[in-house]
């Protein structure tokens, strides 16, 4: 196999996607009616592509999605992992705010310009989730697939 084949069988993929610049497909469609090994592999692809293709792909009813995900241990476990996880960054952020404040050798009014500035960041967040939650009752788009 010679190193133009290896460039060519690399862009054998591209190619059947139609992801290749209009001089890379001019190439590899020329090195194809002149190469009978890899013309053979392109031929091996493009089969191998319309039979995958052809696969019947499985899906989900809505009764069996919104099974899933309404089920009651899987609520469960959301839950869990979120207190756990807002729990955790509570209490780090608790013993950081404790050092930065009983720490003798920042100034008070650094100590009350950067509370104020995480405060303001706090106080916007909470009412973006705020709204959101709001807003999810009656979302347009909560049940749309992309």
């Amino acid at each position: 196999m010679t190193e133009l084949c290896s460039s060519i069988e690399a862009k054998l993929s591209g190619y059947l996607d139609g992801e290749l610049t209009q001089q890379e497909s001019q190439r590899v469609h020329n090195h194809l009616q002149q190469c009978e090994q890899c013309n053979q592999l392109y031929r091996d692809l493009k089969s191998m592509q319309q039979d995958v293709a052809q696969l019947e792909k499985k899906t989900m009813s809505e009764e069996q999605l919104e099974t899933l995900m309404t089920d009651k241990p899987a609520k469960t476990f959301e839950w869990a992992g979120w207190l756990l996880l807002i729990g955790g960054i509570a209490v780090i952020v608790g013993y950081l705010a404790y050092q930065f404040f009983t720490q003798d050798t920042t100034a008070l009014w650094l100590k009350l310009t950067i509370s104020a500035i995480y405060g303001g960041v706090a106080f916007l967040l909470l009412t973006v989730l705020r709204q959101r939650l709001i807003a999810r009752k009656t979302d347009r788009y909560k049940g749309v697939d992309l």
